[in-house]
C-alpha cells in the first residue's frame, strides 16, 4: 500500500510542476512581447556609416604611426618657392659635377699624350684607347678628344669651369668698411 501513495504522490509532484513551469513560461512570454523592437536608446547608439568614418580614421592613424617620412628639405621652412644663396650654389655645384669636360691635355717629351677629364665630381687622366661611361677614346688632339660610343664619333672639346651664376657669386658681396 505504501507504494500506492508514493506513486500518487509522484504523479501529483510531476503535475504541479508543469502547471508551474506553464504558468512562469506564460509570464516570461508576455514580458518578452512587451519589450519594443527598437530601443529607447536608439538615439544615443552609433550609426553605420559614422561607425566606418571612425573605423577609416583608426587605420590612417595607424597607418602614419608605421609610415617613414623621408624628406631632403626642412618641411617646416617657410620659403620653399625662393631659393636660397646656399640652394642656387648646390645646384650649380651639381650641374658642374654632372657634366662631362674636358679640362686639358699632355703632350709628354716620349710623344705620349694624356687627357684630364673632370666628370661625377672626380677629375681623372685618360690616354688613348681608355673608356670613360662607355666612350672610348680614340685620338687626344690639343684642344679636344675624339670619342665613339655605340659606332658614333665624337669631340669633346676644351672647356673651362662655367662661371657662377651672377646670383650666387660672391663677389658681389661688399665687406663691410670698419672705421678705426
Amino acid at each position: 500500500m505504501e507504494y500506492r501513495h508514493f506513486k500518487d504522490f509522484t504523479i501529483a509532484a510531476i503535475v504541479v510542476m508543469v502547471i508551474v513551469f506553464g504558468f512562469t513560461s506564460y509570464k516570461y512570454f508576455t514580458k518578452a512581447s512587451k519589450v519594443p523592437f527598437e530601443s529607447k536608446y536608439k538615439k544615443m547608439a552609433l550609426s553605420d556609416k559614422l561607425l566606418t568614418q571612425i573605423k577609416n580614421i583608426e587605420l590612417s592613424i595607424q597607418d602614419r604611426m608605421n609610415f617613414t617620412f623621408t624628406a631632403v628639405k626642412d618641411p617646416l621652412e617657410q620659403n620653399l618657392i625662393v631659393k636660397t644663396q646656399v640652394d642656387l650654389e648646390n645646384q650649380w655645384k651639381k650641374r658642374v659635377e654632372a657634366m662631362m669636360r674636358l679640362s686639358a691635355t699632355y703632350h709628354l717629351e716620349d710623344g705620349k699624350t694624356y687627357a684630364s677629364i673632370d666628370y661625377k665630381g672626380n677629375s681623372q687622366i685618360y690616354k688613348v684607347g681608355d673608356s670613360i661611361e662607355g666612350n672610348k677614346i680614340l685620338a687626344i688632339k690639343d684642344s679636344y678628344i675624339t670619342i665613339r660610343k655605340n659606332g658614333i664619333n665624337g669631340k669633346l672639346k676644351l672647356q673651362a669651369i662655367p662661371e657662377k651664376p651672377a646670383s650666387i657669386k660672391k663677389d658681389n658681396v661688399k665687406e663691410q668698411e670698419l672705421n678705426w
